[in-house]
């Protein structure tokens, strides 16, 4: 069973990872009050993060960011929670990190059980969002570091790699934009709702959890107006590189151009060409190529294209 109960005082956690569908009969049978359709989604891919509240318990549905090495981008990890009077109720896949050192934490430190429990199961849900939030910061760090290692090599010659580099930051920022932005909702909902089983002085509480939500999304928008600028000034970059070897390539055929020209007209098999069979015909080929090239060179460097 994926199922674990853990009761302090009044208060009971059960916390349920990958939940079966015995775990989810047993969870209905054990809270009958519960609606079906709430117990239905823990089992679902991603609900849509959301709160549905009734007259004797809320049901909330919180995604946070999950990094996928293999892809290199954030994914999200939805936390299905049922908060009552002295209940509380999570149900997840098992990979977020701060949800499950926490409740490992809270079922082995006597003190910190006392701590987050004591009080009742609304702080214990609040003590929960904060250290799921407070996990999106080092996320964001990370972030910044692939950013900040974008800006150094920006100059570097391996262009191509840094572009990759910074598409691969992007696609993770619009990712975690994604993740994130719902969940503001959620915490403003929380702090204007007005429920018997939530504590009224955790209203400040609710509003600082908004706000951390709020300073991250906005280090998601400078982590996006940064990243468009590196984008701009590495295509640029890429751009002007690309010009010069064109424009070294269009050089190298023009100077070639005159000795083609020669060879082509002298290498015609006709027998009305003058002095075909001349001996110093390759000779003066050869001499006129030469010059038409020196020419060339000459007419180019006057007109400031050399």
């Amino acid at each position: 069973m994926t199922t674990t109960i853990l009761t302090h005082g009044r208060v009971t956690w059960t916390n349920i990872i990958q939940p079966t569908p015995e775990d989810i009969e047993q969870l209905s049978a054990r809270y009958p009050q519960f609606h079906p359709l709430n117990i239905s989604d823990c089992t679902s891919e991603l609900e849509f993060p959301k709160i549905d509240h009734y007259d004797d318990y809320l049901f909330i549905v919180v995604h946070l960011p999950r990094w996928d090495d293999e892809e290199k981008i954030s994914r999200p990890s939805e936390v299905d929670i049922f908060v009552s009077r002295g209940i509380l109720v999570t149900s997840h896949v098992g990979n977020l990190k701060p949800l499950n050192e926490l409740f490992e934490r809270v079922q082995t430190d006597d003190e910190f059980r006392d701590k987050l429990m004591g009080r009742g199961a609304s702080p214990l849900l609040y003590e929960l969002l904060h250290e799921l939030i407070e996990y999106c910061f080092p996320i964001l760090h990370k972030v910044n570091q692939n950013i900040r290692h974008a800006e150094e090599h920006l100059f570097s010659k391996e262009t191509e790699h840094i572009l990759q580099d910074i598409a691969l930051v992007r696609r993770d920022v619009i990712s975690l934009r994604h993740i994130l932005r719902p969940q503001l909702d959620v915490m403003n909902a929380l702090e204007t709702g007005d429920w018997p089983f939530i504590h009224d002085d955790l209203t400040l509480y609710w509003s600082n959890l908004g706000d951390h939500l709020t300073q991250l999304r906005a280090m998601l928008d400078e982590h996006v107006d940064v990243i468009d600028g590196l984008s701009d000034t590495i295509d640029t970059l890429a751009s002007h590189r690309i010009d010069g070897v064109v424009r070294v390539l269009t050089f190298i055929t023009i100077l070639t151009a005159p000795l083609t020209l020669m060879a082509t007209i002298f290498g015609i098999n006709v027998e009305l060409l003058p002095v075909r069979y001349h001996p110093l015909l390759f000779l003066v080929v050869v001499a006129i190529g030469i010059l038409l090239t020196l020419v060339l060179v000459v007419y180019l460097n006057r007109r400031g294209f050399l």
